[in-house]
């Protein structure tokens, strides 16, 4: 693996846990309790956060300014 697939494999990483998010963030599809949502969502909240900062990290040493 190198650091463009690493790359690509992030963004593809982020764009699932978004599209999770997403869908927990819609009272139709989501079947758990309120606290339990709140908190799965918080928590994605703060990985997607998180693997997007390593993503830029990672854009910098190949160079990549999005």
């Amino acid at each position: 693996m190198n650091i463009q697939t690493l790359a690509e494999n992030l963004r593809n990483t982020i764009a699932g846990k978004e599209m999770l998010l997403i869908t927990y963030q819609n009272p139709s599809v989501n079947p758990y309790p309120k606290g339990v949502k709140e908190t799965m969502i918080q928590m994605l909240e703060i990985n997607i956060a998180e693997l997007k900062g390593i993503l830029q990290n990672v854009e910098q040493c190949i160079g990549v300014e999005e």
